[in-house]
């Protein structure tokens, strides 16, 4: 059974890589990333090796623990792109516990099981600091991996109910966003929380000694007792970690039993109203209905969700981690809503692809490629724009230069609106791909794929050039402030001519290629 399943699963890959090239192009950058992750840690682990290795057993302790935790998290927030989901086998006369240790196995040969036992082999580098240690990580490292993945499993399995609610996957969305967005400033609380423990080696040492005594740290806490001469330490949390794995395996056997026999069935929301404040704004042509369309995708769908929140907070992040940095508020603050930017080339980058293959509905009422760029734009414009007038205003008071606002203004609403034009009329070309409704913002196809990536290179490059002199009038304000009412007017014009051609160009190129355009996005690779 086991070897069908994992042939199952690697027979997933192989079709996902033989369906399209760009699909080949996506899993090397993948790769390429994973690996210059693992280096950076690899590298690290060898410092401390070398440098400090009295710290090393502590900082794996803590590495152990992350990758516990981070298996657990991200199973809720990639709910529904699980391969191996209990409902695929429903139909299937094999019994639970045939399909367990089988479902286990692939999912820790998975791209996030090779890749957490290569960080594991790693930080086999770091244990060498002692012999006894090292053969105690060794020995540990396959329960620790096995601690990942039955956390993931169990975590999803017992939440699965609650995560299929389209209320609960929102929320959970918006959370994960905050999270990841505010993560340096969250970096930065807990570096200063840590310092009032002592010296950094003190708080690594303290955080380690109490996540070696918890379910997420226990099976390298073993190692790390081991390496302190505590015999009887190692033995208790060698015990913690095996009825840790042994909790996990019972929650994960008991939902996985359940969704067999009564599988979970993803609600979404209720039916759209019409005729509200949105439609009233709006035209009554084809362009008011797509943009309405698109405001509503905007407040409703969860992978729209994450790119407004980002667009809305990254800015606000950033000048509260400049204040509580310590060194006050600066000019260089009223300049944190151009980071915006980049959330914006991704709002255009794979607005169409989001569609999937409702971009059928346009080409079936002949809907044409300059109203469908217009429409689409207008949608972004109109959620994003009021976003970014918001951002400038408050980092501008709290900075303590509103005599920046203009010139913050021009850059931020002149740059968003260049690469907007340049995204939208590249679109036809690269429309990349796009985690389809209902699915999780940050499971499969959430960065795009290789399309996307040269997309949003185009479309950063273009930005630069284009936008620089608005920036550069920008910055000149904190000396001429004239200057930033030059970049006001100078964005506003170049936005709109990018804006433009970016309609033209992208529409007549719609036109000639909606079944090409239909077919990419559509594509599930």
């Amino acid at each position: 059974m086991a070897a069908l399943v994992v042939g199952l699963r690697l027979r997933q890959l192989g079709r996902t890589l033989t369906r399209s090239p760009w699909a080949i192009v996506t899993l090397v950058l993948t790769g390429i990333g994973a690996l210059s992750v693992l280096g950076m840690l690899g590298a690290g682990i060898a410092t401390l090796r070398i440098g400090v290795p009295g710290l090393a057993p502590d900082a794996l302790v803590l590495l152990a623990a992350a990758l516990v935790l981070g298996w657990a998290v991200g199973s809720t927030l990639v709910a529904g792109e699980d391969g191996l989901a209990p409902e695929l086998f429903a139909l299937l006369p094999v019994r639970p516990a045939r399909l367990l240790p089988a479902v286990l196995l692939a999912g820790a040969l998975g791209i996030g099981g090779v890749a957490t036992l290569l960080a594991l082999g790693l930080g086999l580098v770091g244990w060498s600091v002692d012999g006894g240690a090292l053969v105690a990580a060794a020995l540990t490292t396959p329960l620790v991996l096995v601690t990942c993945v039955l956390a993931g499993r169990a975590v999803a399995g017992v939440l699965g109910r609650q995560l299929a609610r389209r209320s609960t996957r929102d929320l959970l969305l918006v959370l994960a966003t905050l999270l990841i967005i505010g993560s340096g400033l969250l970096l930065q609380a807990a570096v200063a929380a840590l310092s009032a423990l002592g010296s950094p080696a003190e708080a690594i040492g303290a955080a380690a000694e109490v996540a070696a005594w918890t379910p997420l740290g226990a099976a390298w806490g073993v190692a790390h007792a081991v390496a302190e001469g505590r015999p009887l330490v190692a033995v208790a949390q060698l015990a913690i970690a095996l009825a840790t794995a042994a909790v996990l395996w019972w929650a994960w056997a008991r939902s996985f039993s359940a969704r067999l026999t009564a599988p979970v069935v993803a609600s979404g929301g209720g039916a759209v109203r019409t005729g509200t404040l949105i439609d009233r704004l709006l035209p009554a042509t084809p362009v008011g209905a797509i943009a309405a369309r698109g405001i509503r995708y905007r407040l409703r769908d969860p992978r729209h969700i994450v790119n407004v929140v980002g667009c809305a907070l990254l800015p606000l992040i950033v000048l509260g981690a400049g204040l509580a940095g310590g060194g006050g508020a600066s000019a260089a603050l009223a300049f944190a809503p151009l980071l915006a930017i980049l959330v914006v080339t991704t709002m255009v980058q794979l607005d169409t692809a989001y569609d999937k293959d409702a971009v059928a509905l346009h080409v079936l009422t002949g809907v044409r490629g300059t109203h469908d760029r217009a429409g689409r734009l207008l949608a972004i414009g109109a959620v994003a724009v009021p976003l970014l007038l918001v951002a400038c205003v408050v980092c501008a008071l709290v900075a303590g230069r509103p005599e920046l606002l203009p010139g913050t203004i021009g850059a931020t609403l002149g740059v968003s609106m260049v690469v907007a034009g340049i995204g939208t009329a590249i679109s036809p070309w690269l429309p990349g791909q796009a985690p389809g409704p209902e699915s999780s913002p940050f499971g499969r196809g959430s960065s795009g794929g290789g399309q996307a990536l040269l997309g949003l290179l185009v479309m950063g490059a273009g930005g630069a050039v284009l936008g620089g002199p608005v920036i550069a009038a920008a910055v000149g304000a904190l000396w001429l402030p004239w200057l930033g009412w030059l970049g006001l007017a100078a964005g506003l014009v170049l936005g709109g001519l990018a804006v433009w051609g970016g309609v033209v160009v992208g529409g007549r190129q719609v036109d000639r290629r909606w079944p090409e355009l239909l077919a990419a996005v559509s594509r599930e690779d």
